[in-house]
């Protein structure tokens, strides 16, 4: 039976429509019976169980160590959605694994929570060899090599699709973010990506805090501007986001990701390199553009900021390219590079940031590409025409020798 009890702001809770209209509280014994874990001591969880008389939907079971906020914490994620436009809300339930109902047991008000399963057209068939796999395709391959993309049988992603993958993925966090919640868990295992509908699916979200929470840190995605031991907030999830869509656009994983991000080699998206350099390398944390700001410059739109603009921290050095490695460029015919710092929409016109100038201008269609030449070693040559030269008298002398005993 549906939960009818009146939300804070004396409004009734707006239908989950996700078909399954089950209490916002439940005991975990109402659940009915538990299937075998698909996941175990994953986070803050110690066990993910799919509820066998409810496909489709996932007991997500906490460690034993609660504390006394996590049910306050989760009933308030519950009721999150309802204050939401209608449009919003079904953006959020259709992307992420929002929580339904908080599970309770003795003595233990926060046993876990009633999540979705991620659906099925995010699972794609993984080839190994000889083998396949159909298993969730996280967004990490979205920043792996074309080698490894053909390796496993996944189609090569065209700049579109990367396109779209972040747009979903920035709507996601702009909700989030107008929620007041802090994610901090911006990564690549947390999201799932399905190339044929070219969408994202957001997981772990039960462990959203409004305004701040304890620093998730992972390696690579430590956030430069957030001190170790500190929480993580808005500005947090911010660089952290940013950091996201620069690799999965640019396919790249390390600092070429930044430099192929300098180069403002999107000329549909005009604003989109200055966003994402504020959001990486800005001086002051706080002034980082927004999840909305970037979202709005992945669809094309203007980067409005006040002035004067954000100082930056220069861009970490290049590292060596291997060879005849790319960078994915927008398709052919979209229009002529930005060749600059050009801020469409923008009250300010000032010159470049300090530490962030442009490394090169990118024409239209062109592909960045380095190759590595090897050079004769003087010294080797030398040796091989001694070689070669010493193999000649040795066959002649044998000659001769034949001769002269016959």
């Amino acid at each position: 039976m549906t939960d009818l009890n009146p939300v804070a702001d004396g409004s009734v809770p707006a239908v989950d429509p996700r078909g399954w209209p089950l209490p916002r509280a439940v005991g975990l014994g109402d659940l009915g019976p538990l299937a075998e874990p698909i996941s175990e001591h994953n986070g803050q969880a110690v066990a993910v169980r799919p509820l066998t008389d409810h496909p489709g939907w996932l007991a997500k079971l906490y460690r034993p160590d609660p504390h006394p906020e996590d049910a306050q914490r989760i009933d308030l994620l519950i009721s999150a959605p309802d204050t939401l436009p209608e449009s919003e809300r079904a953006t959020l339930y259709a992307g992420t694994c929002w929580p339904a109902a908080r599970i309770h047991g003795p003595g233990n008000p926060a046993v876990g929570c009633v999540i979705p399963m991620a659906p099925e057209h995010y699972r794609a068939e993984l080839r190994r060899g000889k083998f396949s796999e159909r298993r969730f395709l996280e967004i990490d391959w979205l920043a792996k090599s074309d080698e490894s993309i053909r390796g496993v049988g996944l189609p090569r992603p065209a700049f579109g699709d990367r396109l779209e993958a972040c747009r979903r993925l920035t709507e996601l966090a702009a909700i989030l973010e107008a929620l007041g919640l802090v994610y901090s868990d911006w990564s690549f295992s947390n999201a799932f990506w399905s190339p044929d509908r070219r969408s994202v699916y957001l997981i772990d979200v039960d462990g959203c805090q409004p305004q701040k929470m304890p620093d998730i840190h992972q390696p690579n995605w430590a956030d430069p501007l957030t001190p170790p031991g500190s929480d993580a907030d808005h500005c947090t999830d911010r660089y952290r986001l940013g950091l996201l869509v620069a690799k999965c656009l640019t396919g790249q994983r390390d600092a070429r990701a930044f430099h192929s991000v300098s180069l403002s080699p999107w000329p549909e998206q005009p604003a989109l390199s200055e966003v994402l350099l504020d959001m990486l390398f800005a001086t002051e944390r706080e002034r980082r553009p927004t999840a909305v700001q970037l979202n709005q410059a992945l669809n094309n739109g203007p980067y409005l900021r006040a002035v004067p603009r954000p100082t930056r921290s220069a861009l970490p050095p290049l590292p060596p390219l291997p060879a005849s490695q790319t960078v994915p460029q927008p398709p052919a015919g979209t229009g002529a590079a930005e060749t600059g710092a050009a801020d469409t929409g923008a009250a300010d016109t000032g010159a470049a940031d300090t530490g962030t100038a442009k490394s090169g201008t990118v024409a239209e269609g062109t592909v960045v590409t380095r190759t590595t030449e090897k050079k004769k070693d003087p010294a080797t040559t030398w040796n091989a025409r001694w070689i070669w030269a010493f193999a000649f008298a040795v066959i002649l002398l044998i000659v001769i020798s034949i001769a002269s005993n016959h």
